[in-house]
């Protein structure tokens, strides 16, 4: 089955290198895929490449194009004569030579057992009477067939050991290190208590690190520093027009009533760009805690000023990519679960004498229309995974090991049933502890700066 771009594609062009086949090409509106040219993959991925890495879901199997996968992996030889696929090449439709499962076969009919005379049965015996069958209510019969729930918990499993883990737990080991960096200390602290106004001109998520940087809301709070910056910037934009009415008009402005219109001009543009970044809270009703506090108009730019010297004092190194968000119906997945199974959410701190690694692994099963979903639970089953350090990279790989959902990967694009993410490390690394609980990965990996406690920074 042919797979094709629909309407919604947005002309990023994130799909055209990916394709083994150059099958994909520009189009007069939209990109689009030649049907001649396209293998789903097969023998190059187990999954579609174009689908995997667009960021709107737009490439989609071609209903009316139907193929077989023999079909493809014959085209795909054809276009590719001096590749050599064998028998067990990739493919989304599972793994080529492999056996299906045999089904289990019914037992086979029991010979009649030969008649055994019986003795004749006492004319006065009466015929026992059967029961009556209990009939089925109306509403009992009406009702739906229920979802199954998901698994009971499984009992814990033994903590898995990877070599250059260290043999200490990792609560304890962790219990022995503090987040280390300059806003930890009373003059830095002072200063971001001070440039309160201006810090609340940042994006979200950076205001957020601060705050977290700093650990107490009443030296810095999103909240606080997003209101703080909201007065600074009407009076900054008041300013703002003032200097610009002298500069065009001259400085006589300054002593005539036109400078009222000016100063009235800035203070109204402060006040619609407050409604605008507190409208969560205005029209949403949303609470402080909740919201989603916006930049100012010159956030952005100072953010990218900033960017460097923020992540050097709040220590963090990698953040969490933010999927594009895109176009939403049945078969289409939500982004950030879809980040999940590729192994892209994940955080990076630096303590100092130590990395913090936090990696979310998936947590849904993919609400697509295929066969033998509604028998799945909605919650993702826990994968499995490996941990290890080689020539300066941290990797991850994750596994998932239910087969009843892995058979179901094969029929979704955008679902590999595994992935792998190699983490580049700044610093060499002597070890590491790490913990798995509620899909959520920590690794504490230990820099080299001496074999003791006493030779790590960030030790306490």
């Amino acid at each position: 089955m042919a797979t094709m771009i629909t309407g919604e594609c947005i002309n990023c062009g994130a799909c055209e290198p990916e394709c083994p086949n150059n099958a994909i090409s520009q189009g007069e509106e939209i990109y689009v895929i030649d049907p001649l040219l396209c293998t789903e993959c097969v023998g190059f991925h187990d999954y579609e490449a174009c689908a995997a890495v667009c960021p709107v879901d737009c490439c989609v199997t071609d209903p009316n194009n139907i193929e077989s996968e023999q079909a493809l992996i014959v085209r795909a030889r054809e276009l590719h004569k001096d590749v050599d696929f064998g028998e067990n090449y990739e493919s989304r439709f599972g793994k080529a030579g492999e056996k299906p499962a045999a089904e289990p076969v019914p037992p086979a009919p029991a010979a009649k057992a030969q008649a055994v005379p019986q003795p004749p049965r006492s004319p006065a015996a009466p015929k026992p009477k059967e029961a009556p069958k209990p009939q089925p209510t109306p509403a009992a019969a009406k009702a739906p067939a229920a979802k199954p729930a998901a698994a009971a918990p499984s009992p814990p499993k033994p903590k898995k050991q990877f070599p250059g883990e260290l043999p200490t737990a990792f609560a304890d080991l962790l219990s022995q290190f503090e987040r280390k960096g300059a806003l930890a200390r009373a003059l830095p602290r002072l200063c971001v208590f001070l440039a309160q106004p201006v810090l609340g001109a940042l994006p979200h998520r950076d205001k957020e690190e601060i705050e977290k940087a700093v650990g107490n809301p009443w030296i810095f709070s999103t909240a606080g520093a997003t209101g703080l910056n909201i007065v600074h910037n009407v009076v900054l934009y008041a300013l703002v027009f003032m200097a610009l009415a002298v500069a065009v008009v001259g400085l006589d402005v300054l002593f005539s009533q036109r400078i009222n219109h000016y100063i009235l001009t800035g203070v109204v543009l402060g006040l619609v760009e407050a409604v605008y970044r507190l409208r969560e809270g205005i029209f949403q009703v949303k609470s402080a805690e909740a919201m989603t506090f916006g930049a100012a108009v010159y956030g952005t730019a100072l953010s990218l000023a900033l960017r460097p010297l923020v992540a050097r004092q709040t220590g963090m190194v990698r953040r969490s990519a933010v999927p594009v968000d895109g176009f939403y119906a049945q078969g289409f997945v939500e982004k950030l679960e879809r980040e999940r199974r590729y192994g892209n959410v994940y955080t990076i701190e630096d303590w100092g004498a130590a990395y913090l690694l936090r990696m979310e692994f998936p947590q849904k099963v993919p609400d697509v229309g295929v066969p033998g979903r509604s028998e799945l639970p909605d919650e993702m089953p826990d994968y499995d995974y490996d941990l290890m350090v080689k020539d300066g990279h941290f990797i991850v790989k994750g596994r998932c090991s239910d087969e009843r959902i892995r058979r179901i990967s094969s029929s979704i694009a955008a679902f590999p049933p595994e992935f792998t993410t190699s983490i580049a490390l700044q610093e060499k690394v002597q070890g590491f502890s790490h913990r798995f609980e509620n899909k959520l990965l920590e690794v504490l990996l230990l820099k080299e700066r001496g074999a003791g406690p006493e030779g790590r920074g960030g030790h306490r």
